[in-house]
């Protein structure tokens, strides 16, 4: 009794309910029996790691006694179009028991998953750490987060598409760099298809998002957010670098030859490639 009542005591001050005081107690003490306890392990490992180990017979009988529960393995099976292994059918339970989302909410989950062509419930589950640890769990969060996150697909597709690979797997490397330039740098669309000829230029014809990085960094910093505005700022600078102005003569760059020698018009081309993506 006295040591049940120190577990309360201590779960109080740890903001913790004893069950997952107890969990956490017996991961690390599997931990160290284990050797595997690292430094500064990721919450996403810390998670997976930590999820209990739920035996078949225990999740079969939680499905028969919880409606709610019913409701979720029903739909995971429809939407996966397939028969749940007993991986899938621990860390589906654990979604419910562990990480306490609510039935609703973990069908959403599957189904914007399954929206993106990934049915792995281990890709998924890390879909659930991200979420548990951003704290949407009522379903007006996962309507929320979903919306926000189809918008940023939706930048990021036209930006794809503006660079004619849409059809295409990308590398880890394209997609973080896409990403960024569709979420951080907020890279106006209509820039898109200038600097992809300014890259395939300067590159010879090679594509590398380094480079097109490179000049949006330069137009961001120049505070050009239009491909008229490329042309202006790029005007003015020659002009303030010419001999008449005392400034030199200019030498042509990848960041500041907006026609090139070859006297293409990219405004044009950028409206060009946009209508034909």
């Amino acid at each position: 009794m006295d040591n049940f009542l120190k577990i309360i005591e201590i779960a109080k001050t740890l903001e913790l309910t004893p069950a997952d005081l107890k969990r956490a107690y017996d991961f690390w003490v599997a931990a160290e029996t284990s050797g595997n306890v690292k430094a500064g392990p990721s919450s996403e490992v810390a998670n997976e790691q930590m999820r209990p180990t739920y035996k078949i017979d225990e999740i079969t009988a939680a499905i028969d006694r919880d409606k709610n529960l019913n409701f979720l393995y029903k739909h995971a099976q429809v939407l996966l179009g397939k028969t749940l292994s007993a991986t899938d059918i621990q860390i589906l339970y654990s979604f419910y028991d562990y990480y306490e989302f609510p039935a609703e909410v973990a069908v959403m989950m599957l189904t914007y998953a399954v929206g993106r062509e990934k049915r792995n419930m281990r890709y998924i589950e890390k879909i659930a750490i991200d979420w548990a640890e951003k704290g949407i769990m009522t379903v007006d969060d996962a309507e929320h987060h979903i919306k926000k996150l189809e918008q940023r697909a939706k930048r990021e597709n036209k930006i794809r598409h503006a660079l004619g690979i849409a059809d295409r797997k990308l590398t880890q490397t394209e997609e973080q760099f896409i990403r960024s330039w569709a979420n951080d740098m907020k890279v106006p669309l209509e820039l898109v298809p200038v600097a992809y000829e300014r890259m395939i230029n300067g590159t010879g014809g090679k594509f590398s998002c380094a480079y097109m990085n490179r000049i949006f960094e330069n137009w961001i910093k120049a505070g050009i957010k239009t491909v008229d505005q490329i042309a202006a700022h790029e005007a003015e600078y020659k002009s303030s670098r010419s001999p008449a102005s005392g400034g030199g003569t200019v030498k042509p760059s990848k960041f500041n030859n907006f026609a090139g020698t070859s006297g293409v018009d990219y405004a044009e081309a950028a409206k060009q490639k946009m209508n034909r993506g």
